[in-house]
């Protein structure tokens, strides 16, 4: 498994779009020996997920290049197969065999299965059919995913991909579906866009920087290279289109996203919007094998980045946001949520029984408002625990942020330079306060409050309930 099998899928998508700049320019020796280095994709093994569509992209490559003698037909029926088999249900993809929901599905397995639609024109085959079938499901609740003002969710691996997430809606604007209006279309990609020119991600030499709203090596991946940021590009390939293509010519419009609740079983997730953002209440499969807070947080948002590392303090009585953390040692070591077990999403509500190293609940997150919502967690222990609930991390990039709590026993608010954070206890077991200050483990910002509960408990049956809300700042 290499790396390089995932650069070649660039150059295969240069020979099929654009063979007159990628190709024909090239001396006969040089066409030989590109060929032959790009059809050992096809003899590789791929990690199974996403990557399987970078053989696929190198062989239509070679197929426009005029070199379909050293195209394995078979590899490609097999590949087109298995990446169809990981759809979901109601547009939602798993990337790969581990189900892990995330951008993916969006600037991955639908991107490349359009440009795999588009690069066949016309002539078309069943698999274009389908791909382009469901990127027209996908797109109503995907658009959910973004704020009024163009922010993505911010969820999963690889988002120092950054405006990558915009690379669907220009994809999709290309291929020439139109499943929602074409002004909303170019909305969605046209603000997403806009958003990153006002963020610091540029080094002094003005190329870009591995992290998200700011450099960080702390949020990547270890596939990350320094290159790797450029995959973003995906996000021009509208540019492909002519000038007077009805996207260029449409004017841009507002997201039209009119339900406050938005139950996505397809994904395991409850998107809740409140104030022209979104809330994703979280319980698809658990990526374990990478950074583990991308995907085992309860709720993730367009407004509140997530922290990486969200445990790496606790013995310090540090904590990162939304999570439910056990401690049976006194507080020395601590364990999260690990591995979902059986998920249910209802209208209002989603409920997920779960695993950590030790420890089974079952927890309920019910929206009861604007920005407010539940989240009970039923559970029996075996011996005596700490425990430890968080909310959402506010930023204190320039500012400090503020207490508004005054002298609620068992709440705390923070009010940060982009959202009020609260959490606050329902039943009467005692609690204590936890202010977590905590620096470059931030999606958003180098430095963020947490607002969280701790309680002692006994052996026994417990029910543990919170309140939280988030409220956005506005200017």
């Amino acid at each position: 498994m290499d790396q390089r099998s995932v650069e070649m899928a660039a150059i295969g998508f240069l020979l099929a779009a654009f063979p007159s700049e990628g190709w024909a320019p090239l001396p006969s020796r040089v066409k030989e020996n590109l060929a032959v280095w790009l059809a050992d994709i096809q003899k590789r093994v791929l990690s199974q997920n996403n990557w399987l569509f970078f053989t696929v992209l190198v062989q239509e490559g070679l197929r426009r290049a005029g070199r379909s003698d050293l195209v394995d037909d078979a590899v490609e029926i097999r590949n087109l197969r298995q990446l169809a088999d990981w759809y979901r249900v109601d547009g939602w993809y798993g990337d790969g065999g581990s189900g892990a929901i995330d951008h993916y599905g969006g600037f991955a397995m639908h991107f490349y299965g359009l440009l795999y639609a588009w690069l066949k024109g016309d002539a078309g085959d069943e698999f274009s059919d389908l791909f382009r079938t469901r990127a027209r499901v996908f797109a109503e609740p995907f658009a959910h995913w973004f704020a009024e003002n163009g922010e993505a969710m911010i969820e999963g691996r690889s988002l120092t991909y950054r405006f990558a997430t915009a690379g669907f809606w220009g994809m999709l604007a290309l291929s020439g579906e139109r499943p929602l209006p074409v002004g909303q279309i170019k909305g969605l990609w046209a603000r997403q866009l806009r958003l990153w020119r006002k963020r610091p991600i540029f080094r002094p030499d003005g190329v870009l920087s591995r992290g998200y709203a700011y450099p960080n090596l702390g949020v990547c991946e270890e596939y990350n290279s320094p290159t790797s940021p450029y995959w973003a590009l995906k996000a021009f390939m509208p540019l492909a289109m002519s000038e007077d293509a009805d996207f260029w010519q449409a004017e841009e419009e507002p997201l039209d996203a009119p339900r406050k609740v938005y139950p996505m079983p397809g994904c395991d997730t409850l998107v809740q919007r409140t104030g022209g953002h979104a809330i994703a209440h979280f319980a698809a499969p658990i990526h374990r094998w990478l950074q583990i807070d991308k995907y085992n947080k309860f709720a993730y948002s367009t407004l509140c980045g997530f922290d990486v590392g969200a445990l790496q303090y606790a013995d310090m009585n540090q904590f990162g946001d939304n999570i439910l953390a056990f401690s049976f040692d006194g507080g020395a070591n601590w364990q999260m949520r690990q591995q979902n077990l059986s998920v249910s999403v209802d209208r209002e509500t989603l409920s997920v029984r779960w695993r950590s190293g030790l420890q089974e609940v079952e927890t309920t997150i019910t929206i009861i408002g604007d920005g407010r919502f539940t989240r009970e967690h039923r559970f029996v222990l075996d011996r005596p625990a700490s425990l430890v609930e968080t909310g959402f991390a506010v930023n204190q990039w320039y500012q400090e942020a503020e207490r508004l709590d005054g002298d609620a026993e068992m709440a705390l608010v923070l009010k940060g330079e982009n959202a009020v954070s609260a959490i606050s206890a329902r039943g009467d077991l005692p609690r204590a306060k936890i202010d977590s200050s905590r620096t470059n483990t931030n999606m958003l910002s180098p430095r963020t409050r947490i607002p969280g509960l701790r309680l002692e408990l006994s052996a026994g049956y417990h029910v543990v309930e919170h309140e939280f809300r988030l409220a956005k700042i506005n200017g």
